[in-house]
């Protein structure tokens, strides 16, 4: 349960993981290696590993909830 008392359903974190994944590939859009204002490699790297992350979330929560 969270603070109001909801539960948290895998569909509410699925909907979470997309939204983190859709803002780190709108980071990476904006100021990955192919932009026009790139930043750190290491930065770079720690989106792309977080976007792996969510997705593994996400293909947990889809199995868990198959189950």
């Amino acid at each position: 349960m969270i603070g109001g008392g909801a539960t948290i359903t895998p569909a509410a974190i699925i909907d979470w993981a997309d939204g983190q994944i859709l803002q780190k590939r709108v980071w990476l859009d904006d100021h990955g290696p192919r932009s026009k204002r790139p930043r750190p490699e290491t930065e770079t790297e720690n989106k792309l590993r977080d976007i792996a992350m969510l997705d593994a979330v996400i293909a947990l929560c889809k199995a868990r909830a198959a189950v």
